[in-house]
């Protein structure tokens, strides 16, 4: 494969090397980049909406549940699979601030081997990573 030689524009009458030095000192000393500005309008409204509601989600405190043992925590995931009741389950990780992470919430699909529970919003949880799991009441107008 043959490398294109560079051709400056017919108006250049120096050589090659000219150019190039010209270019180079164009972008060192004469560009001005304004940075963000020029791409901000390129940003969705969806991909702006989802950064806020990541940034409200991430301000947002969930105050550690009590820890429940594995037998319990089983015995409450078995409860809601063979029910169809949606579960909360808080895992036992925190951030860099200690704060716990949001919960994860859906209906109980399965399970990946016998230690993963896999929810229909196609989360998989560890069983040994959770730290509490709540079955969530059905709203009054669905009893």
């Amino acid at each position: 494969m043959t490398k294109a030689k560079f051709t400056p524009s017919a108006r250049w009458h120096g050589s090659e090397e000219d150019f190039m030095k010209m270019v180079t000192n164009f972008f060192l000393y004469d560009y001005e980049d304004c940075g963000m500005v020029k791409w901000q309008g390129y940003f969705l409204s969806d991909h702006t909406a989802a950064l806020k509601q990541q940034a409200a989600q991430e301000a947002t405190h969930y105050p550690p549940l009590p820890m429940m043992s594995d037998e319990d925590i089983r015995s409450t995931l078995a409860q809601a699979y063979q029910n169809g009741n949606t579960v909360s389950i808080q895992v036992d990780y925190t951030n860099t601030d200690g704060n716990y992470q949001a919960p994860y919430r859906g209906k109980v699909a399965g399970y990946a081997g016998a230690d993963t529970a896999v929810l229909d919003t196609g989360e998989m949880v560890s069983i040994m990573d959770m730290r509490h799991v709540d079955l969530v009441p059905l709203p009054a107008e669905r009893l």
